[in-house]
């Protein structure tokens, strides 16, 4: 009985340790409050590796007494945005949309460093929000950047390639992730029929 239960609690942790993790849904209306009268910022979770190249998905649902609400992701002092500001439409008093924002922390919108806060405000510049209130605020992906490709190394002008060097693998490594999500499931199946036969 006690090598069942050491073998399930095994194949258990090894599930666990070998998963994949996946990204939760963050929903962040709690934090703005009641109905809006100025612009807002809510702290990005510090749980999000939230960097340069990283695209940022929100979906937001509310009412508005202003024609539009734009968003963007930036530091706390408002001068580092490091994505374009978003315009979510507010037609008939009502908006709901999915916000798509690429973090670009190189200094080519304006800030160098990653985001730290989303920024909430009006229709244009200089204009804040007024009477908005929001259903749902929901972070639903952060992609992260994609890998940058390895720079291949060229011989030098008058470095010949050698004739006896072996052409070069051309063939892309296979994807294992799948096989590590199954592998741990595998195992807990042997460790619970050895439990059995013994």
């Amino acid at each position: 009985m006690t090598k069942k239960i050491l073998a399930i609690a095994l194949a258990a942790v090894m599930v666990m340790a070998l998963s994949v993790a996946a990204f939760a849904d963050y929903e962040a209306v709690d934090e703005l409050g009641g109905p809006l009268t100025g612009n807002k910022t809510i702290p990005l979770p510090s749980t999000l590796d939230i960097s340069n190249g990283a695209t940022v998905t929100l979906k937001v649902k509310g009412t508005s007494a202003d024609s539009a609400i734009r968003f963007y992701l930036t530091g706390p002092t408002d001068n580092e945005r490091v994505t374009d500001a978003i315009s979510v439409p507010v037609v008939d008093g009502a908006f709901e949309a999915e916000v798509v924002m690429t973090i670009d922390s190189t200094g080519a919108i304006q800030g160098s460093a990653d985001p730290t806060v989303l920024m909430i405000k009006g229709p244009q510049a200089g204009v804040d929000i007024t009477d908005t209130t929001f259903e749902s605020l929901v972070f639903v992906g952060i992609d992260a950047p994609a890998a940058e490709p390895a720079a291949e190394e060229t011989p030098a002008a008058d470095e010949a390639p050698a004739a006896d060097a072996a052409p070069a693998d051309t063939t892309p490594a296979p994807d294992t992730g799948l096989a590590l999500a199954v592998i741990p499931a595998v195992m807990a199946l042997a460790a619970v029929a050895v439990s059995k036969k013994h």
